[in-house]
């Protein structure tokens, strides 16, 4: 069986709890189809799972606190949590906090930048009609965009995290100048919207359109000489010789758990109650993973009918880094409904660049 040296964890400290009410957030139709109890994470709970990694032969944690909103949680709880953190000697961690900004204010972004903490800002373009999804009126997107400039003015680590719609796949070229423009310096990640089967299912993005926005994209980054964005980035890794930072590209999903203010952990980067574990204030983190290391190999792997980039692509030596199957959150019928568009872009990348070698 596989042994864990890398861990991701990715913690929802609230919950589902948020201050906005995002059109296309299917998290509180999610949490209203099961019973599971959810509390706001205690700091006795962090505890335990310091003090469990601690006696784990572990390389390296990436902590990424996730929501709903984690800025809902004040200051003083994520002091106490940096302070724990601390205590891992001998282990190296790094720590995200995903958000959508607009708590953000100079003073929590200085508490970051002192703890070493990388932002994640998440936005949509550089039109309001980019996020009307996403905020309620312009004054919220513009609030949030001057905490974006706050942040780089006060040199803080931080990136931009796009969702990818039909309000903004066609302006690619605007959405370039404005990534250069805010520069952030951890990059920017872009995904396509999915909303499965459910009555809001019609506003997923097409495939295609994922494809021809990704080509665009790849044409626009190449054409500058920037950093490229994580999908391109990743397909151009791949092509080198090297694991891509994706999961879903190079198959590392099982590196990936996820905790809930309860302390419920479960077997993928997302809550659900199907890949629950069990909670970590009752058992022990070495057995949780034990069970979340068979979860993969017997349930999770096995809904991708053994398909992954690579096989789909031939089996080609040179795209062996390439094991990636899919993302479980965008699961549908045993298939990530953008499980062609990652082919796709590996392809264009690759014929793009032996043109230019050529």
């Amino acid at each position: 069986m596989k042994v864990l040296r890398n861990l991701n964890i990715i913690i929802r400290p609230v919950n589902d709890r948020c201050n906005l009410n995002c059109k296309y957030c299917i998290t509180k139709d999610r949490y209203s189809r099961d019973t599971m109890l959810r509390e706001t994470l205690k700091i006795e709970t962090f505890q335990k799972l310091i003090n469990d990694i601690k006696d784990l032969h572990l390389q390296n944690v990436r902590f990424t606190w996730h929501g709903g909103e984690p800025l809902l949680m004040p200051n003083s709880f994520y002091k106490n949590v940096f302070a724990l953190q601390s205590g891992l000697n001998g282990i190296e961690y790094t720590t995200t906090l995903q958000t959508n900004g607009t708590l953000m204010d100079e003073e929590r972004l200085l508490f970051f930048k002192e703890n070493g903490v990388a932002v994640g800002f998440s936005l949509d373009g550089c039109k309001y009609s980019h996020n009307s999804y996403r905020f309620p009126n312009q004054a919220q997107f513009e609030a949030v965009l001057d905490n974006i400039r706050l942040a780089k003015k006060l040199g803080v680590r931080f990136s931009i995290i796009m969702v990818a719609h039909e309000k903004n796949v066609r302006d690619v070229a605007e959405l370039c100048d404005f990534i250069d423009e805010l520069d952030p310096p951890n990059g920017f990640t872009i995904n396509p919207l999915f909303l499965g089967e459910g009555k809001m299912a019609g506003l997923s993005l097409k495939q295609e359109e994922f494809s021809k926005f990704l080509f665009a994209l790849y044409d626009n980054r190449k054409g500058r000489q920037v950093f490229p964005g994580s999908y391109i980035y990743a397909a151009e890794k791949g092509l080198n010789k090297a694991v891509p930072k994706l999961c879903f590209f190079s198959g590392r999903c099982a590196n990936f758990v996820s905790m809930n203010g309860s302390g419920d952990m479960f077997s993928t980067c997302y809550e659900n109650s199907s890949y629950y574990l069990g909670n970590i204030n009752t058992t022990s983190l070495s057995e949780l993973l034990k069970v979340h290391l068979v979860r993969h190999e017997t349930k999770i792997d096995p809904q991708f009918k053994n398909k992954s980039i690579y096989r789909e692509m031939g089996s080609d030596p040179s795209l062996v880094y390439f094991q990636g199957k899919g993302c479980t959150k965008r699961l549908l019928n045993g298939m990530d409904p953008y499980f062609r568009s990652y082919i796709e872009l590996i392809e264009y990348v690759k014929k793009q660049s032996e043109k230019t070698k050529s």
